[in-house]
């Protein structure tokens, strides 16, 4: 038998930017890339996902592009929610503070 009676399979290699999409979208999730990770996920996620369909010959990874998609998502929101909350609790949570008398210290000689 010679190694050309033998086809060698090909398998399509997962795209990077779908790996590129999930790690953003977890940094997204995580205090470390709050809104600009999951935005960056959601981005990559889909031109990986659509390049996937596209070229299923290629390219393999369409679960992983679909779960940063998913996860960037979760986080975009998830981090509006907790600006409008930060920002809510400024106006309610804010004191009045009313000026009061000057006081001036002079030195007397």
């Amino acid at each position: 038998m010679s190694i050309s009676e033998h086809p060698t399979e090909f398998r399509p290699g997962t795209h990077v930017l779908a790996i590129v999409s999930l790690v953003l979208s977890i940094l997204g999730l995580l205090p470390i890339l709050p809104i600009v990770g999951s935005i960056g996920g959601i981005i990559t996620g889909t031109i990986s996902r659509k390049e996937i369909l596209a070229r299923q010959y290629l390219y393999s990874g369409e679960g992983i592009a679909k779960a940063g998609i998913i996860l960037g998502w979760i986080g975009l929101v998830l981090g509006i929610l907790l600006i409008c909350l930060i920002m809510s609790s400024l106006v309610i949570f804010r004191t009045n503070i009313q000026p009061g008398p000057a006081i001036v210290i002079t030195a007397q000689p």
